[in-house]
């Protein structure tokens, strides 16, 4: 019998404390801490640290303990933005990595140990950074009158720079400053699909969350596929009509199929999926009651896998 588990070691990579690959995993990283050295803010790649040796009024690299610290100096929120900036536009300037072609001026914020803001930061930096971010999926389903469930899946567009072609979930999108997770909802659902506000005031249920630890090329230290990130997705359901249709008005997906659950399935066990898209649907399917114990050998991995403990300051908004 084939396991989802599978579908989540995709998007949850990073060895857990207790396995043993995890010490040999976490001495090839350096951790991020702040100024005042009370809490760590993410895990960085040696690429990384080499080029924020070149900031020396901004970071403090120690080798000894593979700690890079944010300068004593930079003590309040401003000034670590106004340094993160300078930073931000020299790479923009020179582009050291291909995930700044992504830039796209928005900011992620990023939380200190009290869960307040200790920086907001322009999105494409923080797989660089390896801090905490955030973002909503959203599962837009039909269940018809036999209890048969379909997902409205679209397609992503050839030509974006992540995950060309691959299927996504309904809607999906990056909790950006100053937006929480339903204005992030209302957003991107008529960005993405064309759903209106109203619609989804009637239909739309908030479904709790996943987190993970990310690294799309797993135990890759030296190159931008293994940055480590933690991602935390808060999750929504919206049972749709089946006469409303989604389509896509920003063209960042080809267009929308309403695909079986059982369809869903197949194409998850093919790696048709986006990786943490695969993670959503799953838990969509835990929440109905399409996948359980009886069905899934590995159902309590699964579920513990979803929802990990992140070693990194985080908020609930």
């Amino acid at each position: 019998m084939n396991s989802l588990l599978e579908v989540i070691k995709k998007v949850d990579v990073v060895p857990y404390p207790h396995e043993s690959e995890y010490k040999s995993f976490i001495n090839q990283l350096y951790t991020l801490i702040s100024h005042d050295e009370s809490f760590a803010l993410g895990y960085l790649l040696e690429p990384v640290v080499n080029e924020l040796r070149n900031f020396p009024e901004t970071f403090i690299v120690d080798d000894s303990t593979r700690k890079v610290k944010f300068h004593p100096s930079l003590n309040t929120k401003e000034l670590r933005e106004d340094a993160l900036h300078a930073v931000g536009q020299k790479w923009k300037q020179d582009e050291p990595f291909e995930t700044l072609k992504g830039w796209r001026d928005e900011k992620y914020t990023i939380y200190d140990q009290n869960k307040k803001p200790y920086f907001n930061l322009e999105r494409s930096m923080c797989p660089l950074l390896g801090v905490v971010m955030y973002g909503v999926h959203i599962n837009g389903y039909v269940k018809d009158e036999h209890g048969n469930y379909s997902l409205w899946i679209p397609r992503r567009a050839k030509d974006k720079p992540t995950y060309p072609g691959m299927l996504d979930n309904t809607v999906g999108g990056g909790l950006g400053f100053p937006y929480g997770p339903l204005e992030t909802v209302y957003k991107e659902c008529y960005e993405e699909a064309g759903l209106e506000v109203s619609y989804l005031k009637e239909k739309l249920f908030s479904c709790g969350m996943i987190s993970y630890f990310y690294q799309l090329k797993p135990y890759d230290f030296q190159s931008e596929l293994g940055l480590v990130q933690p991602e935390v997705e808060y999750i929504y359901d919206i049972e749709m009509d089946s006469e409303t249709v989604p389509h896509p008005v920003d063209n960042e997906s080809e267009d929308f199929r309403l695909m079986p659950i059982e369809e869903v399935k197949v194409r998850l066990f093919n790696g048709e999926f986006k990786d943490n898209c695969g993670a959503v649907i799953v838990d969509f399917m835990i929440r109905h009651s399409l996948l359980t114990p009886e069905l899934e050998p590995d159902y309590l991995e699964i579920n513990n896998r979803l929802h990990r403990f992140l070693p990194f300051p985080t908020k609930s908004y």
